[in-house]
């Protein structure tokens, strides 16, 4: 298990309109930015279309932004909220699938989302896609940005709701085939549920996986 404490952050985490219309969703129409990737605020409006989760790219990982583009409350990762990535702690196995688990907790949270991609880290495809996602619920989606081989696994509008201030959203990842480092970037919006971009919490988190048989083989090995 994977654990990162942290709190309120502005506006680092998911894409602006994502998760700050996630928050909108419960009350009415969204009509803001919602969660993005840490960057400078923005002002663009949040929009139905972005209810769904944010535009890809908003990961924090590889120079990508955050929702504190957009969310203002406290300092990125800021201590009081618990970020977790939950089923990787062995790293991973060429070919084969692993559920995941990205599990938020803070207080006094009315809504909240996320945003997560697995990226070769290092190489000549350093940066680029490794495996493939696969949804098991409707409270998650995978979105590709435009011209790019990267899958975005994010929260939809029925994942935005949380129970007892934790938030949970189980996926499926197959590995890729090759063994190489790969690098797991999530980023996650606590909401306060008030229809603005204020008193958000943003966390980021990175998961650095080797593969599993690679782990094994050092252990093996004489010292």
């Amino acid at each position: 298990m994977r654990t990162i404490a942290s709190s309120p952050g502005p506006a680092a985490t998911l894409c602006a309109a994502g998760l700050f219309a996630l928050a909108t969703a419960a009350a009415g129409p969204a009509a803001n930015p919602g969660p993005r990737p840490h960057v400078e605020a923005h002002t663009e409006a949040h929009t139905e279309a972005h209810i769904e989760g944010p535009p890809p790219g908003h990961t924090g990982g590889f120079g990508e932004p955050t929702c504190a583009a957009c969310h203002i409350g406290a300092p990125l990762n800021e201590p009081g909220s618990t970020l977790q990535v939950l089923g990787l702690g062995d790293g991973y196995r060429p070919g084969q699938r692993h559920p995941v688990t990205i599990r938020l907790e803070s207080f006094d949270m009315r809504s909240a989302g996320f945003q997560a991609s697995f990226r070769f880290d290092d190489g000549q495809r350093r940066g680029t896609g490794a495996g493939e996602i696969r949804t098991l619920d409707d409270r998650v989606t995978v979105v590709r940005a435009e011209d790019a081989d990267t899958e975005y696994v994010q929260h939809t509008r029925a994942g935005t709701r949380p129970v007892d201030d934790v938030a949970e959203w189980t996926f499926e990842w197959r590995a890729p085939e090759t063994e190489a480092p790969i690098v797991l970037h999530v980023a996650a919006n606590s909401g306060s549920g008030d229809d603005s971009p204020l008193d958000d919490l943003v966390l980021t988190y990175t998961v650095r996986l080797p593969p599993a048989e690679a782990d094994r083989a050092r252990e093996a090995e004489p010292r």
